[in-house]
């Protein structure tokens, strides 16, 4: 894992903006003649700052652990929220709207029954998948679990505890598969902690889905991104106050020695021994929280992975290729339209294949990866 820089936020938001500018080309001026020198122009400069994207992120500096410094014994009042994933929500919504735009250019090229089919139900849907991903993406950056844990740090107090933040962990338990013969593999990620005081390590799982909707803004990252940055450091585990009114697993908060906040999830029954005294039930290790200790977010972070964006490049790249007859004039009428669909089912290929490979793939980036498998398929 690498850190963000000026170079790759400005050659990963010059990309964007440059296929933005691509997408208005296309929906806005839609049957100037050809060739299309204005948008095989910008297409090219996009190209050219996505590659400038990739190197950036290659060079930039690795991720580090940074020096452990003398923790405070307050714990702050506003915990930090995690930033808006600009770039994320950026990306996400043109690899939607992108096919809807290609749809509309072929459209225009031969308007007849099919493809005036084709063309409603594309931008019908790509136009359902906007509002539903864009509500997920630029929503609320907490969901309605954090969102107690803070109101119950605004109110002054929080059970908390001392632990050492360890290992991030990527589990793959193999099991038997939906059919005959198969077997499907379940991932499954956590932030391993250990009480200072000594204890049972515990496992803090992400923020899944962050927002509380669709899922697409995770916080994995950021507890991998913990892991490297934080390891052996000593932080505060926050648990709400009013925990017995939230059902399954329990909110936390993680503020490290160095003021970063790192959201997450903890499981009820291994959280019960920091909320209530085993006897009596009292409620145990409250503390105060103050509103003189300020909190961070964890720093941004490079994005480009080798075994994911590459090949989503590779698909964007299939999908110029599809489009360059259209747009040089060499082919038009049906045949254009036919290229322009699989032009529009390529991107939206692309974005589906990150997606999965992202979940599916931990990658050489710090987790430690641990297989198990099912004792019934042994």
């Amino acid at each position: 894992m690498r850190r963000a820089t000026i170079l790759t936020r400005f050659f990963g938001g010059a990309a964007l903006v440059a296929v933005a500018v691509v997408v208005s080309l296309t929906l806005v001026r839609h049957d100037p003649p050809t060739p299309r020198w204005d948008i095989i122009g910008v297409l090219g400069v996009a190209a050219l700052t996505a590659g400038g994207w990739v190197v950036a992120c290659r060079v930039a500096p690795a991720m580090r652990v940074v020096p452990p410094v003398t923790a405070p014994a307050s714990i702050p009042r506003s915990l930090r929220k995690p930033p808006h994933d600009w770039g994320l929500a950026a990306g996400t919504v043109l690899t939607i709207v992108a096919p809807l735009a290609v749809l509309r250019y072929g459209f225009t090229l031969y308007e007849g029954p099919l493809t005036a089919f084709v063309g409603v139900i594309g931008i019908s849907f790509s136009f359902w998948l906007l509002i539903y991903v864009a509500t997920g993406l630029l929503g609320r950056r907490l969901g309605p679990l954090q969102r107690v844990l803070c109101a119950d740090a605004a109110d002054g107090q929080v059970h908390a505890v001392r632990v050492r933040i360890k290992e991030p962990v990527w589990t793959r338990h193999e099991k038997r598969g939906d059919k005959p013969g198969t077997t499907t593999a379940e991932h499954t990620q956590w932030l391993e902690v250990s009480p200072v005081e000594g204890g049972t390590s515990l496992r803090v799982y992400p923020m899944y889905p962050a927002a509380g909707g669709n899922g697409l803004t995770r916080t994995t990252t950021d507890l991998l991104q913990a892991g490297l940055q934080l390891a052996d450091h000593e932080a505060w585990l926050c648990l709400p106050t009013r925990w017995k009114l939230i059902e399954k697993q329990l909110p936390v908060a993680l503020v490290a020695s160095t003021g970063h906040v790192v959201w997450g999830e903890l499981a009820r029954d291994a959280a019960r021994q920091y909320l209530v005294a085993p006897g009596n039930g009292a409620p145990v290790h409250l503390h105060p929280t103050s509103p003189d200790r300020p909190s961070l977010a964890l720093p941004g972070r490079a994005k480009f992975r080798p075994e994911v964006h590459g090949r989503q490049l590779l698909w964007l790249l299939t999908a110029c290729a599809l489009t360059a007859p259209v747009l040089l004039g060499v082919v038009e009428g049906f045949p254009g339209s036919l290229l322009c669909l699989g032009a529009a089912v390529t991107v939206t290929a692309s974005g589906v294949g990150v997606t999965r490979r992202v979940s599916d793939l931990p990658g050489a980036i710090g987790w430690t990866v641990r297989e198990r498998r099912d004792p019934a398929i042994r």
